[in-house]
């Protein structure tokens, strides 16, 4: 599975967002763009869509930002891919091609393959549906909270 830099963009404001929601604190683009080392034109675009699907909020204004619109316990991972993406797997390479039947039973290989491929796409949107952006928030504060001496 390849992950788009605009997915991996989204999920990292995301992750900024939800960093900041339980003071509900309001952030601006260049803070998450700098903190994430985003394009900020690219991070417009981006919290745009995020902002259209209802996964974030902005506050006009000399102290506006953007926001999470839900908690980060109730965005998934799954939300945010599916919203840069729009599917978690590409499967339209086998929608095209040449038709090859496969000896014995007759059945197009092409079909066949493309249920198994419809099934991994289902079970990795279930992995990515159980993955909430407050669980990912609590990793990378448990990782960055480690010191070495």
């Amino acid at each position: 599975m390849r992950v788009s830099a605009k997915a991996e963009y989204a999920c990292r404001a995301v992750l900024e967002l939800s960093r900041c929601f339980s003071v509900q604190e309001v952030v601006q683009i260049n803070d998450i763009a700098l903190r994430q080392g985003i394009p900020r034109k690219y991070l417009v675009q981006i919290l745009l869509q995020l902002q259209r699907a209802g996964l974030v909020k902005s506050k006009r204004g000399a102290a506006g930002g953007y926001m999470l619109a839900r908690s980060p316990g109730e965005i998934t991972l799954g939300d945010v891919m599916r919203t840069t993406d729009g599917t978690l797997l590409s499967i339209e390479s086998l929608e095209s091609g040449s038709t090859r039947r496969q000896a014995g039973n007759g059945q197009d290989t092409r079909s066949i393959l493309k249920e198994v491929w419809q099934d991994v796409q289902d079970r990795l949107g279930t992995i990515m549906d159980g993955i909430t952006f407050e669980e990912i928030c609590r990793k990378t504060e448990s990782h960055t909270s480690m010191y070495y001496i």
